[in-house]
């Protein structure tokens, strides 16, 4: 796998077969995760509201992307679920199927701006499901696997090594943005940076 900045392009993605095949697998089993939880056809009013149950999801890997807002208050959490997990559940899955769609093409991607954001979210979401199939939780759960990567099982290594890879990528493509970021932090040319003149507006 290859990322670089483009030059009429955000980001170009340059991918071997096999990684094309991994990633396409993983972001359509991430959105059909996402997908699973939606509503169902007989809650009509939520959907024209926009709002979910607000049950608690019961795969790990799917209240890993839609944690709970408050874990100590549970009428509190599912409120707010209530009224916004089908807003993110949505979002998630919009970014997931740009990035299957960019995707299907073949060749080197090049993607715009919005694109390369959306790869940057959909591949946090798949890291974070690898994560919890893994059973990783902080870095120390990582160290720990690649301390015994030898005593797993091949399924688990071939897991861990696409988990970096995710991670790595994930990583390339947060840096392009951020490059593709106005520096604020330089004065204009006399030194001036007030509000009432050439600064930013609030």
């Amino acid at each position: 796998m290859k990322i670089t900045p483009g030059i009429r392009s955000t980001a170009i993605i340059e991918l071997e077969p096999v990684e094309r095949r991994i990633l396409s697998g993983l972001f359509s089993d991430a959105a059909e995760l996402l997908d699973d939880g939606a509503e169902t056809e007989a809650d009509e009013l939520a959907k024209l509201v926009g709002m979910s149950s607000g049950e608690r999801p019961t795969d790990p890997a799917v209240l890993r992307l839609l944690p709970d807002v408050d874990a100590e208050d549970a009428e509190r959490a599912a409120e707010f679920r209530r009224l916004t997990e089908r807003d993110i559940r949505e979002s998630k899955l919009a970014n997931l199927r740009t990035a299957l769609f960019t995707l299907s093409r073949s060749g080197r991607t090049e993607l715009t701006e919005e694109q390369t954001r959306s790869w940057a979210t959909a591949l946090g979401d798949v890291r974070l499901i690898l994560a919890t199939r893994l059973g990783i939780a902080t870095d120390a759960d990582l160290e720990y696997l690649l301390e015994a990567i030898d005593e797993q099982p091949e399924s688990t290594v071939m897991t861990v090594h696409v988990y970096e890879l995710l991670t790595w990528a994930q990583d390339r493509i947060t840096s392009i943005l951020l490059e593709t970021l106005p520096d604020l932090g330089e004065d204009d040319e006399d030194g001036d940076n007030d509000l009432g003149n050439e600064g930013p507006q609030h």
